[in-house]
């Protein structure tokens, strides 16, 4: 089926190829972001099941370390794939990839701690690690050209919306699983095995996913490619040397959610339990309202960044987030009020899905089909690799050495205030690609 059967086929055809598309790369991202995002919700015991250290806080600082030693593989998982995808096609990549997180995800699972292992137990939980970033790094990429390849163009905001909200859906799938573990197993227990479950289940969702993606075609933009004998054999070189005024505008356009994904959604979980009173059953509730928020917030912001723009919803929220987020971190960290903290969270999980919303589309929109895949994981990794999977390492850190629990704001600050002076300075990705669909 080429591009123009596509568009040319009737209506009713034609969503049912996009939705198919949607549902497989959104499905497919769920389990991508439950299996690397579990990680994060299990920290606090992971730090006493692989690390030995008289330290609680210099054991955690080593767990999210290791978390964020991963985002050092995505961007060579991102070149790697993201070459692979412009050059062999987007479906095979996106297959490669989650069966890749679903294995390693399996493998910490079943990987011995350190009272048995010893010093080798943090290293195979860091070899597994790297394998999670080497394949999340492909993920992005891939998922954000195949969704916006398929969407047309009145729908592409509120389509890709879809990937972020995927990504928070697997998080709170993740914290609903380790929170009814919490609830039913002593500590002793959950030490012991508990702490396993939510990676063991990654095999089974992993298969879903891989079922998903090889039932639905490659996108007509690139099988249009293949049979014109027109796409790149070298597309990142390409990328780099032709698109890097563009790919500087995506790194800069991710950073306010880059970071602020994993500094708020990631990270919240551990934050309450170090820095508040809140029992596990309060802990729970206040981080499902920031991931609510920030679900129900998605679609709405891609599609207004379908009327209005995508700059503008992205530049708007990312002041929002400068003027918000010390305040909303006051909230949350009193720990005295249930209420205060949960409205704090949520006014951080929608502003931050208002900065990821349009952004998926925005990416795939400044780049021609032929090096998509390879710009998109070049800007979008390469960001968060430097800022986003270090937040949580770098929020533990300022907490540590500044002895305020508020510092992990400066940082959420700082990375919105850089993107919304990237959008503001540029002009780049208000012209549309007129290789996407125009219908």
């Amino acid at each position: 089926m080429s591009e123009q059967l596509v568009q040319n086929a009737p209506p009713g055809a034609r969503a049912a190829v996009v939705k198919r598309a949607v549902v497989a790369g959104v499905v497919g991202h769920f389990v991508e972001w439950y299996d690397y995002g579990v990680y994060a919700y299990v920290a606090t015991t992971l730090a006493v099941v692989f690390f030995k250290s008289s330290d609680p806080n210099a054991a955690l600082l080593a767990v999210f370390a290791t978390f964020a030693v991963a985002f050092f593989a995505r961007p060579v998982g991102g070149l790697f794939f993201g070459s692979l995808g412009d050059r062999l096609g987007r479906q095979r990549c996106l297959a490669t990839v989650v069966v890749m997180m679903s294995v390693s995800t399996f493998a910490i699972g079943v990987l011995p701690g350190y009272a048995t292992a010893g010093v080798l137990a943090p290293v195979l939980l860091l070899l597994a690690r790297l394998m999670q970033g080497f394949s999340a790094g492909g993920e992005i990429a891939g998922a954000t050209s195949f969704i916006n390849e398929y969407a047309p163009v009145g729908r592409r905001g509120v389509l890709s919306s879809l990937l972020p909200a995927a990504s928070a859906t697997g998080l709170l799938f993740g914290a609903t699983l380790m929170t009814i573990l919490t609830a039913n197993l002593s500590e002793s227990q959950l030490t012991a095995w508990g702490w396993r479950v939510p990676f063991l289940i990654a095999l089974p969702l992993g298969l879903i996913g891989l079922y998903l993606r090889l039932k639905i075609e490659d996108t007509p933009l690139f099988r249009a490619l293949v049979a014109a004998e027109q796409h790149d054999p070298t597309p990142l070189r390409s990328s780099v040397t032709r698109q890097f005024r563009p790919i500087a505008v995506a790194f800069g356009a991710t950073l306010s959610y880059g970071v602020g994904f994993y500094v708020v959604m990631s990270y919240m979980p551990t934050y309450l339990q170090e820095v508040t009173t809140f029992g596990s059953t309060s802990v729970f509730v206040v981080t499902t309202a920031v991931l609510l928020a920030h679900i129900v917030s998605l679609p709405l912001s891609g599609a207004l960044s379908d009327r209005i723009g995508r700059k503008p919803v992205i530049t708007v929220a990312s002041v929002g987030l400068v003027v918000c987020t010390y305040p909303a971190f006051l909230l949350v960290s009193q720990g005295s009020s249930l209420v205060y903290a949960i409205l704090g969270g949520a006014v951080l999980g929608a502003l931050i899905a208002a900065t990821a919303a349009p952004l998926f589309a925005f990416m795939a929109e400044m780049f021609p089909t032929r090096v998509r895949n390879s710009s998109v994981s070049v800007g979008y990794n390469a960001s968060v690799m430097l800022f986003g999977g270090t937040a949580p390492f770098i929020a533990t850190f300022l907490i540590g050495w500044t002895g305020s629990h508020i510092a992990p704001s400066f940082y959420l600050v700082a990375a919105a205030a850089a993107t919304a002076l990237t959008l503001y300075r540029t002009k780049t990705g208000e012209k549309i690609s007129k290789e996407l669909p125009q219908t």
